[in-house]
């Protein structure tokens, strides 16, 4: 038998079975698996259901702690741990791929430190230039403020976490120190993780406010971080967004369980401080119909049902947050932002991780209601900045499909209030 032709060898390679890593699809196909996760290329290339994905996603839903809830359920799980005075560690909350400095991150050594002069300027910033900065878009911020800052002068955890998150804010006005500025958030960040998890505390009357503003100003700093990891490179920027999204879960199942506790006067607090004086437009709502295009692209794509259900769930429940921002101020812009992230299925996240075409184009889509929420100092241009980015990754064939959200950021932020 003379010797095997260079195609022969092609076609002899070709077919793979003895493989005990690859996924389920490439086995059978009897092709050589790339082991990559959460989803193969090959699986990917030919638009197939890749059980990796799917085994991941089941894997992710089964080790989720109550710290990262997955879903809504998980987030009513975690209410409900709360309520049964169990402590909800936050062992970290950082979504940056890429350190401030080559300095060690604070320990607990730090908890003996005093504050200093930069400390003071940074609470004096967060008492009147912080409020004077936001008292346009929320003129019952005074209040608000107030409560910040008197829980705070009892409950360390607290005030290392305003001071934190002030020293975030500054970096945003002061640019010429930023870098200076965001060490300083870090290192006050991490001492007031270090003092909630030493202090371990567990939600009652006492207990629920402190954490719920703690949760607050975690969820905006931590919002803050993938602005700042979404400036130039999609790949950062799309790491943040994910490595946010438990995050955003777990703070807000912190403060959805802690809300039933406050007095009625709190809350009225709370409520006030959300109030704008920034009508919405005058009229019947608007139509709900901003994922509509994508949705009927969605249903036409030739990929497999999980795939197509994991991406319309992200979709429909995108839309849902547009219905909301539309019937009223009752539902504010960061609002939308949080329930999404919150909402979003485990299964479009992976998909995600995998930049997945489809699942970058979804992301566009939400990047046009971040870029309704540009008003918010810790979200700036991010959605305007997140579809160019996406744009030029997926280049012209894709132009279609990303048409909307395109036109909607060339419009100013938020259509759905009246003007200044």
């Amino acid at each position: 038998m003379g010797k095997p032709t260079a195609t022969r060898v092609a076609d002899m390679r070709k077919f793979h079975n003895k493989s005990k890593l690859g996924c389920k699809q490439c086995k059978t196909r009897r092709i050589k698996c790339d082991e990559a996760r959460p989803l193969c290329r090959k699986c990917a290339h030919a638009s197939l259901e890749c059980s990796f994905l799917l085994d991941d996603v089941a894997k992710r839903a089964d080790t989720q702690t109550h710290i990262t809830p997955t879903s809504e359920k998980n987030c009513d799980e975690v209410q409900a741990a709360c309520a049964k005075g169990q402590h909800t560690a936050l062992s970290s909350l950082s979504v940056s791929t890429r350190p401030v400095n080559s300095q060690p991150l604070a320990t607990l050594d730090m908890l003996d430190e005093r504050f200093s002069a930069l400390h003071i300027r940074l609470w004096r910033h967060f008492e009147h230039d912080f409020y004077q900065h936001q008292k346009e878009l929320y003129p019952g911020l005074d209040e608000l403020v107030a409560l910040f800052l008197d829980t705070s002068l009892t409950t360390p955890y607290l005030l290392d976490g305003l001071l934190a998150y002030a020293a975030v804010h500054k970096s945003t006005v002061y640019e010429f120190h930023q870098s200076s500025y965001l060490l300083e958030a870090k290192r006050l960040q991490t001492r007031a993780l270090a003092l909630y998890n030493s202090e371990r505390p567990v939600l009652s009357d006492e207990t629920c406010l402190p954490m719920f503003l703690f949760s607050s100003l975690l969820s905006h700093h931590t919002m803050f971080e993938v602005r700042l990891e979404g400036q130039e490179d999609l790949r950062l920027a799309v790491d943040a967004i994910t490595q946010s999204i438990p995050i955003q879960r777990g703070l807000h199942a912190i403060a959805r369980a802690a809300w039933p506790m406050f007095t009625e006067q709190t809350q009225q607090t709370f409520i006030r401080s959300c109030q704008r004086e920034t009508a919405l437009v005058e009229g019947a709502p608007r139509p709900t119909e901003e994922c509509d295009a994508l949705l009927a692209h969605l249903e036409r794509a030739s990929f497999g049902p999980l795939y197509k259900h994991m991406c319309c769930s992200a979709v429909t429940d995108l839309q849902k947050r547009f219905n909301a921002l539309s019937m009223g101020d009752t539902h504010s812009s960061w609002a939308a932002i949080q329930d999404w992230l919150v909402a979003v299925p485990a299964g479009y996240v992976e998909l995600l991780k995998s930049f997945q075409p489809e699942a970058l184009v979804i992301l566009a889509y939400f990047a046009v209601l971040l870029h309704y929420g540009a008003e918010h100092w810790f979200i700036g241009d991010l959605g305007v900045r997140l579809i160019s980015l996406i744009s030029e990754n997926l280049g012209p064939h894709w132009r279609e499909w990303l048409e909307w959200p395109i036109r909607a950021t060339m419009d100013r932020p938020n259509p759905y209030r009246g003007k200044d």
